[in-house]
């Protein structure tokens, strides 16, 4: 019998009171609205990044959570950008995943989960640079590039087969994963995924995967919603133990964020 993306309500109040210490909440599609605005100047020495905030509903629904459980945050967005976009609740009970698992900022820490070669970074360095060229060629599709360390992020107003093709050229050894977010590509090592900074974070809160709640509504939430208890927004595209049926105007962490609230309190 397959037991994925079974209601949301099927998640026992009981259970959670008993067993639940942590909540990862995926950011875009889950607690914030979808839409990343990304705008590069031509000479690569100016970026405008806008995306959506939390409601002010949900940012006191996550204070109030966080009486019950850890609260962490998982995103393919940098370090400093999630402190930006988060400030609000930071920092007591809360830490940050960024760049799809490869850092954590816990307990005033910033860990780098996975390490690389100099090989890799080459050819994470020889990619972009040629995908700085393809921007130049196709100014109006490719949008610009997020700042990231350890990945590319790339944004496009459409999938660019020229993308694709410049990764298999670098990528010999297949080591890379090339997504679309829908928005542009994600371009790291498929070793790595956000499920590693969750890793690390049950070692350090000294926890079992099962006494977290994982959310996420795209493909590279995919190994961390197999993790501990995942929870899909979208189960069109991901798939969780548990799926929350889309709603106009609401957002599927606010959803879940109203069921534990009322688990706890009932």
């Amino acid at each position: 019998m397959n037991n994925l993306n079974q209601p949301l309500k099927e998640l026992d109040p009981n259970f959670i009171r008993r067993n639940i210490k942590v909540i990862t909440f995926d950011l875009d599609g889950v607690i914030l609205p979808k839409g990343t605005f990304v705008k590069e100047s031509v000479d690569g020495t100016e970026v405008i990044i806008k995306t959506k905030k939390l409601s002010p509903k949900m940012i006191e629904m996550i204070k109030e959570l966080k009486k019950y459980f850890w609260i962490n945050f998982s995103s393919g967005k940098a370090m400093l950008y999630l402190q930006h976009m988060l400030s609000d609740i930071l920092w007591d009970k809360v830490s940050l995943c960024a760049e799809n698992g490869n850092f954590i900022l816990i307990n005033g820490t910033i860990k780098q989960v996975v390490k690389y070669n100099d090989k890799y970074f080459q050819k994470i360095a020889n990619i972009r640079n040629e995908l700085k060229q393809l921007k130049a060629k196709n100014p109006r599709s490719i949008c610009g590039f997020e700042p990231k360390h350890l990945i590319i992020t790339v944004y496009t107003i459409k999938k660019i087969p020229a993308i694709e093709a410049i990764i298999k050229k670098h990528d010999k050894e297949k080591e890379l994963y090339c997504l679309w977010t829908n928005e542009g590509y994600d371009i790291g090592h498929k070793e790595t995924s956000k499920v590693n900074a969750l890793r690390f974070l049950v070692k350090e809160l000294k926890i079992k995967p099962s006494q977290m709640i994982t959310t996420g509504n795209n493909l590279n939430d995919k190994e961390m919603l197999a993790y501990g208890i995942g929870v899909s927004v979208d189960s069109h595209r991901v798939s969780g133990k548990y799926a929350i049926s889309k709603k106009r105007g609401i957002l599927g962490g606010e959803v879940l964020a109203t069921y534990l609230l009322w688990a706890m309190k009932s």
